[in-house]
């Protein structure tokens, strides 16, 4: 295997309706089915940063992309009734599952298909919760989430949503210490969770038995003695016993701004907090590490390192030829509308 993947910066999003450019949002609605990319959603920030009287503006543009052999195509873009952020995504049986916060104290199971070219969206049913940054994946028609935000607290329960009968249950709950953000994936009947975090990062991971409910510690996140952050990073497969990671935050930049935004008090908050946000990119040292996971061995390594900003909250996506890395955060409330591509090995 070459030690460095080709990556090419393929296409710009369309813009969101009634916005004149696309600038990028970060905790998508994403998925691939067949040759088709669906993404869309998100959160950013059209005024400007924070510091500078900026808001956070969550979108419900969801975007249907076709892969070409030079590109994409976008096939179609609708706008939900309300807007799609950080939710968990779950493809399954050529449907992309989706968990939205529909309320304070709801949130809907959502179903994308593609149709004639066309996305449509039917609603599967209402759970009594609210998610933000869990993990979401489909295995035997069962929809397994949960570990993250729910309620608006971090919580360790992984919950079983039967698609058939409707029916959920807590089916177990997680053994690491209690995040967000985490990465999941389904490998022989086991599903596997890294990474994600809290006041800290985390570089660990773990799989459970989707029969017999045992869980398993994996080998953590370190290359070169060095242990990598995969809060905010997302994954793909590059081949069928490998997993493809970019993206994430550092670890030691994270955990001192965390500290002193909710330690500092009054003018020397407001102080370091404009500091902050207005760090040129470099700064934040994000991750730009081409990180695989052998399945098969529980084994870490880098392959090289992607020629573009580091993103985070982007979607990573893999088909059968090619993998892509959509839009994403480059630094605190800045995206970037862009969509990158590099062929699986």
């Amino acid at each position: 295997m070459s030690t460095q993947l080709k990556w090419t910066n393929i296409a710009t999003v369309a813009a969101q309706k009634g916005y004149e450019k696309n600038i990028g949002t970060a905790g998508l609605v994403k998925g691939v089915i067949g040759n088709k990319l669906i993404f869309g959603g998100g959160a950013n920030f059209p005024g400007g940063l924070p510091v500078d009287g900026g808001v956070k503006v969550n979108h419900k543009d969801v975007y249907l992309y076709e892969e070409t052999s030079d590109g994409v195509t976008l096939l179609d873009q609708i706008q939900f009734d309300y807007p799609l952020a950080y939710g968990p995504s779950a493809v399954y049986n050529d449907t992309l599952y989706y968990i939205a916060n529909k309320s304070e104290t709801s949130s809907e199971i959502l179903a994308f298909t593609v149709v004639d070219n066309k996305l449509k969206v039917e609603v599967v049913d209402t759970l009594p919760l609210t998610v933000e940054n869990v993990i979401a994946k489909v295995h035997n028609n069962k929809l397994y989430f949960g570990i993250g935000s729910i309620n608006g607290s971090n919580n360790n329960e992984l919950y079983a949503y039967d698609l058939a009968t409707k029916k959920f249950e807590v089916f177990s709950e997680f053994p690491g210490k209690l995040r967000n953000q985490a990465l999941s994936f389904v490998y022989n009947n086991e599903l596997y969770v890294y990474g994600g975090g809290a006041s800290e990062t985390y570089n660990d991971g773990y799989k459970v038995n989707l029969e017999t409910k045992e869980w398993t510690q994996l080998a953590d996140v370190v290359i070169d003695n060095e242990e990598v952050s995969l809060l905010g990073a997302d994954w793909a497969p590059l081949n069928d016993h490998e997993l493809l990671v970019i993206g994430g935050f550092n670890k030691d930049v994270w955990k001192d701004a965390v500290f002193n935004l909710t330690t500092l008090q009054g003018e020397d908050h407001a102080k370091y907090r404009d500091a902050y946000f207005r760090r040129p990119v470099s700064d934040y040292k994000w991750n730009k590490k081409e990180l695989v996971y052998n399945l098969k061995e529980n084994r870490w390594y880098q392959l090289g390192e992607i020629p573009f900003e580091a993103p985070c909250g982007h979607a990573l996506l893999a088909t059968d030829t090619n993998i892509y890395s959509i839009m994403g955060e480059i630094k605190p409330a800045e995206r970037k509308p862009y969509i990158h591509r590099t062929v699986r090995k």
